[in-house]
């Protein structure tokens, strides 16, 4: 990963690493190298620093401080560390590279952000919600996120496949490489709410030109904002109610290049419109807005993932 710096006086609620001499911040992915090589992601000019020197990796529960064999030591609150050695770096805690080198201190130990790099321009793109897309939120190509096991999963060219840490990405002319870390179940679902405790609701005009979705928990209601693409949730919910009447899992499954023709789109269109429906969903808070839209896999089917829905003419 690329480590990036960040201002002062900023809530984070990710691993922030402080080089102290400068107050300078940066905001920790799931592995930090620190060194005077190019390629290092926290580079330094200090002659007492190897060109690998130490290196963060998030455990799943905290940092980690390693040594990679520096010429000069890594020391950890006053104590030298062994060549290759792993130690647990605590809130608070600072570590120098060097004797009387640079200092850094871990300010802040939450986890790092989920996010994916990109290679040419190191631009990062971090999750928003329970989702990241990919190349960006307008013309989005690819989504990121979690399965029900908590692994990650990227969708791209309407097929689903696990990912891991670090994986390298092509997407058209792009290359990406995912910041995954290991996250705990209880951590990321919290109390979040999921789709099978929410109930859709969706409005239509008479000429089939406007559409008003309404998100219902328990007493909220979240009238999401317009967009065209409410009118994909409206024709699978439609699709969905047809086969009420059949096992849940084979209600509304519908062929793309049928949903197409009924959109009076193209595959290119459905598959933006796919991401953007999931995107907005993230937004509520949902842990698996994700499958708001459904693909069968090595079907070509999808279908509406929200079982509790309704259609109603406005």
């Amino acid at each position: 990963m690329r480590a990036n710096a960040v201002s002062d006086g900023t809530s984070h609620t990710m691993g922030i690493l402080e080089r102290t001499e400068y107050r300078q911040r940066f905001s920790l992915g799931s592995r930090c190298l620190l060194g005077r090589h190019p390629a290092c992601d926290v580079k330094l000019e200090d002659a007492r620093v190897s060109g690998e020197h130490a290196s963060l990796h998030w455990r799943g529960e905290g940092w980690e401080l390693r040594d990679l064999g520096s010429r000069n030591g890594t020391f950890l609150e006053g104590r030298k560390l062994a060549s290759g050695e792993r130690v647990a770096l605590e809130a608070g805690q600072s570590f120098l590279l060097g004797p009387g080198g640079t200092r850094f201190q871990l300010v802040d130990p939450g986890p790092p952000a989920v996010r994916a790099r990109r290679v040419a321009t190191q631009e990062l793109r971090e999750l928003s919600g329970s989702l990241l897309l990919l190349p960006d939120d307008e013309a989005p190509l690819a989504s990121l996120f979690q399965d029900g096991s908590g692994r990650w999963m990227l969708e791209f060219n309407h097929e689903q496949r696990h990912v891991t840490d670090q994986e390298r990405l092509r997407l058209g002319d792009q290359e990406w490489v995912l910041e995954l870390p290991t996250v705990s179940t209880e951590t990321l679902e919290g109390e979040r709410p999921n789709l099978d405790v929410v109930h859709l609701k969706i409005g239509i005009s008479r000429d089939e030109e406007y559409v008003v979705v309404t998100v219902v928990h328990g007493n909220e209601h979240k009238v999401l904002a317009p967009r065209s693409y409410h009118y994909l949730l409206a024709t699978l919910a439609r699709l969905r109610l047809k086969d009420h009447g059949r096992p849940e899992p084979e209600q509304g499954w519908v062929d793309r290049d049928t949903l197409c023709r009924m959109l009076a789109t193209d595959d290119n269109k459905l598959n933006v419109d796919i991401h953007r429906v999931r995107r907005q969903l993230s937004t509520l808070g949902l842990q698996d807005a994700a499958h708001v839209v459904e693909r069968r896999p090595g079907t070509g089917l999808v279908r509406l993932g929200i079982r509790s829905v309704e259609v109603f003419a406005l």
